[in-house]
């Protein structure tokens, strides 16, 4: 079990952590297939809405977007459904990435990325049901708004009661603003508390209060520290694979000549097709700091390429994209370590207990499994011995 400090000294760990084969790709193996759901379900809703495809492939690429176009209400709502989907996976797959950070924590070396994922999957009502258990309550406070606004239609009585109620009303929109709130840590920390203490929906939910109404400082500086974190690892991180891109470019370029030139230019032309937004994004960047992450201009098509120049060329940008998946899924690793080690840091600060020691039931589930057949092969054995005894007298 690792020593923390249980202050803000160990949210440092966080990149560290992150930093691993295992925690990239459970971290990139799930938004790649809430992506991949997200974006046909998007392309099947603008599609059915009369857009043709080429246009809608020329202004999106890869990111569709149903409310920039202005389409019909079911574009919109098929849209939001993909949008809905990808979340889901997304704290599914957040909620499997924090166990393995909390199991590399407890020095639980040998536990698997799919053990992570079973965990998840088995969790699936807990974190889901505590997502929409927020959304119920924030549903409540406002379907209960309009009801008094629609009684306060009613002549005289309405508006002198209304304006008698004013002060209940007032602090019952405050207490919304604080669900509100809660709600938007919960959607980052739910993950982590499930992970760690095995809670249910309603467990998560009153976690998520409890954290955020007695230490709201710490959260909120603890929170800074993770995404700054976050932030930082990403840029380090796609600008050494920059680098490592300028290398190899350099130095396949002398080897295979003219021919590499065209198929990178070629995959540069098609990555730009299917991005078409990122140059957009990289102005918004202070100073020239775009550059240093990926391509600082757009590239021209090149003409008449051999087949299997333009096949490489497919394959090449693929490649490309699947590099700056692994970027994001780092971030998005980081992340998750950072809150996991945020909720264990003030767990043990308000309720005096070390998460890491407490006995996890998954852990135990799996010893009693295997002590099981040890424990058959035993009686097996003194069985068999017995037997042979009678034979013997």
């Amino acid at each position: 079990m690792k020593n923390l400090h249980f202050n803000f000294k160990d949210l440092f760990r966080a990149a560290r952590i992150a930093f691993s084969l295992q925690r990239i790709w459970v971290n990139g193996i799930g938004l790649l297939i809430g992506y991949l759901i997200f974006l046909v379900i998007s392309y099947i809703g603008l599609l059915i809405s009369g857009y043709d495809f080429s246009f809608l492939w020329g202004k999106f690429g890869l990111l569709p977007c149903a409310f920039a176009l202005g389409a019909p209400w079911y574009s919109q709502a098929i849209y939001i459904l993909g949008l809905a989907i990808f979340l889901a996976i997304v704290f599914l797959t957040n909620t499997a990435v924090a166990r393995l950070v909390y199991m590399v924590l407890r020095d639980e070396l040998f536990y698997t990325w799919t053990q992570a994922f079973r965990f998840a999957l088995r969790k699936w009502i807990s974190v889901l049901g505590a997502m929409i258990t927020f959304i119920f309550i924030i549903l409540i406070f406002v379907v209960g708004a309009l009801i008094m606004g629609l009684l306060g239609r009613i002549p005289v009585i309405g508006e002198l009661g209304t304006a008698l109620m004013i002060i209940p009303y007032i602090f019952a929109s405050l207490l919304l603003f604080f669900v509100i709130i809660v709600f938007g840590i919960g959607t980052i920390l739910v993950p982590a508390i499930i992970a760690t203490s095995d809670e249910d929906a309603l467990g998560g939910v009153f976690q998520s209060f409890s954290i955020t109404f007695n230490q709201p400082w710490r959260l909120l500086i603890y929170s800074t520290i993770v995404g700054i974190l976050e932030v930082v690892g990403i840029f380090l991180f796609a600008a050494a694979l920059k680098i490592s891109y300028k290398i190899f470019i350099g130095l396949f370029s002398i080897g295979m000549g003219e021919k590499f030139v065209q198929i990178k230019a070629h995959a540069l032309h098609l990555l730009d097709r299917t991005v078409p937004f990122i140059y957009g994004w990289l102005q918004s960047l202070p100073g020239d700091l775009g550059s240093y992450i990926y391509f600082s201009t757009p590239h021209p098509a090149i003409a008449n390429l051999p087949a299997t120049y333009v096949v490489a060329a497919y394959i090449f940008a693929f490649f490309f994209l699947l590099i700056g998946g692994a970027v994001l899924a780092y971030g998005e690793a980081t992340g998750n370590a950072g809150m996991t080690l945020i909720y264990i840091i003030l767990y043990k600060l308000h309720e005096n207990e070390n998460l890491l020691e407490r006995e996890d039931e998954e852990l135990k589930e799996e010893e009693e499994e295997e002590a099981e057949p040890a424990s058959h092969t035993e009686a097996g054995e003194q069985e068999n011995a017995e037997e042979s005894t009678d034979k013997k007298e």
